[in-house]
């Protein structure tokens, strides 16, 4: 899975850190724990260190404790292994790497990414998130990117798209690489970006193709005598920077918008949970209300911040999903461990990668761990993806008809399939 960070700090989520302190005496980073050598000092490093960081235990179905009392038996049992040969250690590797992911392979947070024995011959690692998308029985791979040109081409000369303008920010090494594309079709503005990373590309490339493209998207907003209707497409859009909600969302709005709140941990316990800070986003310098239906496309590999932006459009009363439940990984990440006693750490055994925070929508609903539910739903399926190679893209097409069919009352016939379905834990959700 993608790693994406989420530079909070930058945003408005800024007030959910705790205020500047001197590191307490009683602060036990686990990333400073002592060496641990044998199965079951690794495994006992690994279970205090999110004993005390990880951010869900509320919240998480897991019993960490029948974990410990579950597991730790096991691992001892492998401290008196004593591989002689390649294959004996291949096999006591793929023993440890069974038990961790009987362990970790239903944890919520789906962000979280845990190394163990990492930079050795005997790495692996466990994704949560990646485990659960893979067993959805709509899982397919992120192709949207590959296929979205032929879509283009055809709507192109069939006279659908004007205003077109597509760009791109790639240098070799660079994680803010991104591909980005703006239009009108059959009159409603488009905007398509592989992440979210214009403020900083825009820091990066001035000026350049991909500015170009959100100029012309916020220009349309701005300058479009009749507006009929807005799609944001973030299907495969791996998540990145916050604060991309002002060039995205904000020339769209004349008020403040409550998108939802964020809680981090303020002490060692497991519940030692910080208030719950409202996350607001407030309207552009310039901007324009759009009371058009606003439209998020999102799919299965939209994570992170493309799920905070299908929280944030939900709340708008012309806004909706259109598409497939999402990755679900919504908990924003903005730092290691010290900066509120949770986020990544790692020691010498064990890379922990994971939320800082917890995020719940404007309505109360924690989506983590399961995604956001689409107001429409249009899967991802093979025949889908056929047509989709052939030009036609039936998930566009569906978000366009909603908007053509007067938005909101085909808006408000979905609203309580969408409320009823959301904050379940993954078990509970239908696959």
């Amino acid at each position: 899975m993608k790693r994406i960070y989420i530079f909070a700090l930058l945003f408005f989520l800024a007030a959910a850190l705790p205020s500047c302190r001197k590191d307490a005496p009683e602060l036990m980073n686990p990333g400073e724990t002592e060496l641990s050598q044998t199965p079951s000092q690794v495994f006992k490093a690994f279970w205090h260190g999110m004993n005390n960081s990880y951010g869900f235990w509320d919240i998480d179905p897991t019993d960490w404790d029948r974990v410990y009392d579950e597991y730790l038996p096991l691992f001892e049992v492998l401290d008196g292994t004593d591989p002689e040969t390649e294959e004996e250690e291949a096999e006591l590797a793929g023993t440890m790497q069974t038990l961790y992911t009987q362990i970790c392979g239903k944890l919520i947070d789906h962000h979280l990414s845990i190394t163990f024995y990492p930079k050795s011959e005997y790495e692996f690692a466990v994704s949560p998130g990646y485990l659960d998308i893979s067993a959805r029985d709509y899982f397919h791979d992120a192709i949207i990117g590959n296929i979205i040109p032929a879509c283009i081409e055809a709507n192109r000369q069939a006279g659908r798209i004007e205003e077109f303008v597509q760009g791109r920010y790639e240098v070799e090494g660079d994680s803010d690489n991104m591909a980005a594309i703006s239009y009108k079709i059959d009159g409603v503005i488009y905007l398509r970006f592989s992440e979210f990373g214009f403020r900083s590309v825009l820091q990066k490339d001035p000026g350049g193709p991909v500015e170009q493209v959100l100029r012309n998207y916020q220009r349309m907003i701005l300058e479009t005598p009749d507006i009929k209707g807005v799609i944001i497409d973030v299907r495969d859009n791996g998540g990145g920077l916050l604060a991309d909600m002002q060039e995205v969302l904000a020339p769209m709005i004349d008020t403040d918008l409550l998108i939802g709140y964020t809680r981090v941990k303020e002490g060692l316990g497991r519940l030692d949970y910080g208030p719950w800070v409202p996350c607001i986003v407030s309207p552009a310098e310039n901007h324009r209300k759009v009371e058009a239906p606003i439209v998020v496309l999102a799919n299965l590999h939209s994570v992170s911040m493309s799920e905070m932006t299908c929280m944030a459009v939900s709340v708008l009363p012309n806004g909706c999903v259109v598409g497939e439940r999402t990755f679900g990984g919504t908990g924003p990440l903005y730092g290691d461990y010290k900066f509120a006693y949770s986020g990544a750490w790692e020691n010498s055994v064990v890379s922990v990668y994971g939320s800082t925070a917890v995020m719940k929508d404007a309505r109360g609903k924690i989506h983590e761990g399961v995604g956001i539910v689409p107001h429409i739903e249009v899967l991802q399926t093979p025949e889908v993806e056929a047509e989709m190679r052939s030009g036609v893209d039936p998930q566009l097409e569906r978000a366009l008809e909603y908007i053509r069919t007067h938005g909101h009352a085909a808006f408000l016939e979905v609203t309580e399939h969408w409320t009823g379905a959301c904050g379940k834990f993954p078990e509970q959700d239908p696959k």
